[in-house]
C-alpha cells in the first residue's frame, strides 16, 4: 500500500538514524520546518504545508506550497495529515514528530488516535522511540531487541486487551487512561500481537537507556 510520508520540524538529532525509504507511489509532505528535515534526508517533498513561521526561510524552489494563516486550529503536522487523507492515503509515516516541544509531541500522539478514527493508520519514528495506535483491532510488531514496549488506553477505557509475544501477556483485560499498568513490557517472540476489541490503544516502543 502506498504511504503518505510526513516530515515535521522536530530536532534532526532525534531522528537522523531513522531509515526512510520513499517508494513509487508514496506521497511526501513537508510540514513547515519539516522542509529542513526532508532536505537532511535527501528527500524532495511533493508538497509543503503550514504557516511557515518555523522554517526561517523560503520553501525550496519548485516544491508546491499550501500556505495557511498562522492563527489556525490545526498544527502544521495535522494539516499535512488532513491533506494526505484528502489525497486518499490511509497509511502514514511521520518523521521529526518527537524530541522538540512537548506540546507538539503530545499533539502528534493524539493525531495517531485521530487517524484510527478516520479509518487510517500511522506511526511516528525517531532514533529511540516509536509510536502507533490501534483501534478495535490488532497491531503486529516485529521484535525489537533492547526495546521496551508499552501500551496505554488513549481516549477512554480499552476492553478486550490481549498481548501476545511479550514477557508480560494479557488476555481480555481492561485498561483505563488513569492507570499506566501497561508500561515496560519486553519482546519474547519474533512478533508481538497487540489486540483491543473496544477502544484505542497507544503503543510505544522505547529503546533501553544505556
Amino acid at each position: 500500500m502506498n504511504r503518505c510520508i510526513l516530515f515535521s520540524g522536530g530536532p534532526l538529532s532525534d531522528c537522523d538514524q531513522v531509515e526512510v525509504k520513499v517508494g513509487p507511489g508514496d506521497f511526501v509532505i513537508a510540514c513547515d520546518a519539516g522542509c529542513r528535515t526532508a532536505a537532511q534526508f535527501g528527500v524532495r517533498p511533493d508538497l509543503a504545508v503550514g504557516d511557515f513561521d518555523s522554517l526561517g526561510g523560503p520553501v525550496p524552489g519548485g516544491i508546491p506550497v499550501q500556505k495557511v494563516p498562522a492563527e489556525k486550529d490545526d498544527t502544521d503536522t495535522m494539516l499535512g495529515l488532513r491533506v494526505g487523507l484528502e489525497q486518499g492515503f490511509r497509511e502514514f509515516l511521520l518523521v521529526g514528530g518527537f524530541g522538540g516541544r512537548l506540546d507538539h509531541t503530545v499533539a502528534n500522539l493524539q493525531a495517531l488516535g485521530w487517524l484510527c478514527r478516520q479509518g487510517a493508520s500511522g506511526q511516528i519514528l525517531s532514533n529511540r522511540n516509536r509510536a502507533w495506535a490501534v483501534r478495535c483491532g490488532t497491531l503486529v510488531l516485529r521484535r525489537l531487541d533492547g526495546w521496551h514496549l508499552s501500551v496505554f488506553a488513549w481516549d477512554g477505557p480499552c476492553r478486550g486487551v490481549t498481548l501476545e509475544g511479550l514477557q508480560y501477556p494479557l488476555r481480555d483485560a481492561e485498561l483505563t487512561p488513569s492507570l499506566p499498568i501497561g508500561v515496560s513490557n519486553e519482546f519474547v517472540g519474533e512478533y508481538a500481537r497487540i489486540t483491543v476489541t473496544d477502544g484505542t490503544l497507544l503503543v510505544i516502543a522505547a529503546e533501553e537507556c544505556r
